[in-house]
């Protein structure tokens, strides 16, 4: 749902929250968790309050990649949790200087009609970040509404928040960063065409570029994943670099070789003509090893193999949980 009309028409009992959800991650899944439990308790409908963008988009562009979950796979986890609504603000300049008392009366209560409230412990709204847990408590009565404080959740000690899987992330941790998620690490990508070096090298490969511009890539390397391709699912060595051995780009590169893919395409086949533009989503499972520059492309094909042999070990035991 992308605006509000629905819920000004409809007189329900409604239990709302608000924020980003980068990543839609444990912490995010027990405040989640609360909304649809209290709005089933009381014969009413669960909204999640988000951003078409990410905020900071807006107040800080130069930002390099950084997303965890792009718009529409958010908009997926939180309907496959079971939110009823789920409103997408447009975080622009005049948004960012809207005060929380102003966002708090004409979003939250005019316009959503609120009746209850959760709150994340680390959640601000409003202009200068002005809106917490006290600022919604000290105004229940004005407004008719309760609100809830959801404590952060824990793993080994350790707080659950999207900063964390993005440093994560960034270090290549991606074994780490899906305990915290609670799901693979993924990234959604067009297939375009390539050089045609991993068909060369015995090992074709299909090259990815992020939907999203803004989404986080992993650190340099490669990994143990699995691609839902064509409608099926296959186990994938993905490398995540600069291909410093035979092509030394500028740019960091998404090349993924599916092991169980029964049509294998030559960098010049009619079949890799059919999977261009497609759509190919990778689940990061593990890395296996850094980005290395060999010193001849016989190196690199060894190295390939011992990956693969590498894998194939993981898969089995995967395979046996």
């Amino acid at each position: 749902m992308n605006s509000t009309d629905n819920l000004k028409t409809a007189k329900q009992y409604h239990v709302v929250t608000m924020g980003t959800f980068d990543g839609v991650h444990l912490g995010h899944r027990q405040l989640l968790h609360k909304v649809i439990r209290r709005a089933k308790e009381e014969k009413g409908k669960s909204v999640v309050i988000t951003y078409y963008q990410h905020p900071k988009e807006t107040l800080d562009p130069s930002l390099s990649p950084y997303l965890l979950t792009e718009k529409h796979k958010k908009t997926i986890l939180l309907q496959q949790l079971g939110i009823d609504h789920i409103i997408y603000l447009k975080f622009d300049n005049q948004m960012s200087e809207m005060g929380a008392e102003e966002f708090l009366e004409k979003i939250l209560i005019a316009q959503v009609q609120a009746k209850e409230i959760v709150f994340g412990y680390d959640c601000h709204f409003g202009h200068n970040r002005e809106g917490d847990y006290h600022f919604l408590k000290s105004r229940e009565k004005t407004y008719g509404y309760h609100s809830h404080l959801i404590k952060p959740v824990e793993i080994d000690g350790t707080i659950v928040s999207s900063s964390l899987i993005r440093s994560l992330i960034k270090e290549g941790n991606v074994a780490k960063a899906n305990r915290f998620l609670g799901r693979h690490y993924e990234l959604e990508g067009n297939i375009e065409k390539g050089s045609g070096i991993g068909s060369e090298l015995g090992f074709p490969t299909l090259n990815l570029v992020p939907i999203d511009p803004y989404k986080l890539l992993p650190a340099k390397g490669v990994y143990l994943g699995k691609a839902l391709f064509r409608g099926k699912e296959y186990f994938c060595l993905t490398n995540i670099g600069f291909c410093p051995t035979l092509k030394q780009l500028s740019d960091k590169t998404v090349e993924s070789y599916l092991l169980d893919y029964d049509k294998q395409p030559d960098h010049d086949s009619v079949e890799q003509e059919k999977l261009l533009k497609k759509i190919i989503n990778i689940s990061f499972i593990s890395r296996l090893r850094d980005e290395v520059e060999f010193p001849d492309k016989h190196s690199l094909i060894e190295a390939i193999r011992n990956d693969k042999s590498e894998a194939e070990k993981l898969i089995a035991q995967l395979k046996k949980k």
